[in-house]
């Protein structure tokens, strides 16, 4: 589905590794309302499948425990060399309590994918804020972008949910976050900001149209950092 990843086998990679992951588990508690938002929304999901295929978790930093347990079986695809380890770290003790399996595989997901969705065809997939980065990997925008669109089609039979970066920039320290929206249909990135009261320069993440139109969807600010701010759109598809 896309060009070879320049970054496919390295240790320091813009979508993981070590930066990401010090910073990560340093910013715990001042993520700790994202990542209530977004279980809660995760709480929602409840496809008719005891296995999970798992789409860019790197760590899972911000996903919860109790969301992975009601698994059986769990497939991670990441392509960062120290997930597995910290994942494990970060819920290797829930996932043994509740007798759910884990196996990492160090795969492109983007590169590989139909194969991936082959190899797993009665798992939900989660893609675990995964897609918006994918612009970091590919240098060649307008193709990123049709990579991101592409994956709602390819999985038009099957029970899926994504959480995925819309937009991200500069943001004061100490400002009020914008409230979670829920909006019904796609919004263009430059009006997304607007409705948020967002100024300044935004990045765009390419993905306005990774879920299908009509799919209700959960708009959630994440404070990256202290003077970053991350706007995640959260929403889940059945098969049509």
């Amino acid at each position: 589905m896309a060009s070879t990843d320049p970054y496919e086998g390295a240790l320091f990679i813009p979508s993981g590794g070590p930066v990401w992951h010090w910073r990560a588990l340093w910013r715990q508690w001042r993520w700790a309302g994202f990542k209530s938002d977004l279980a809660n929304h995760l709480e929602t999901w409840q496809p008719p499948s005891e296995r999970l295929l798992l789409m860019g978790p790197s760590a899972g930093w911000c996903l919860p425990s109790a969301f992975l347990t009601r698994f059986k079986t769990i497939d991670a695809i990441d392509i960062d060399p120290l997930a597995p380890a910290l994942f494990r770290f970060n819920h290797g003790l829930a996932l043994a309590r509740s007798g759910t399996s884990l196996t990492f595989h160090r795969l492109n997901l983007f590169n590989a994918f139909d194969s991936i969705l082959d190899a797993y065809p009665e798992h939900a997939i989660l893609f675990s804020n995964v897609l918006g980065q994918h612009l970091f990997h590919d240098e060649d925008q307008p193709r990123a972008k049709a990579t991101i669109e592409a994956i709602k089609l390819s999985l038009s039979r099957r029970y899926w949910a994504s959480f995925h970066d819309r937009l991200s920039g500069a943001y004061p320290p100490g400002k009020e976050l914008p409230l979670t929206q829920s909006v019904s249909h796609s919004i263009e990135s430059a009006t997304l900001a607007s409705n948020l009261g967002l100024s300044g320069q935004w990045l765009d993440h390419l993905t306005v149209n990774v879920l299908p139109e009509g799919t209700e969807r959960q708009l959630i600010a994440w404070p990256l950092l202290a003077d970053w701010l991350h706007i995640v759109e959260f929403g889940s598809v059945k098969p049509r």
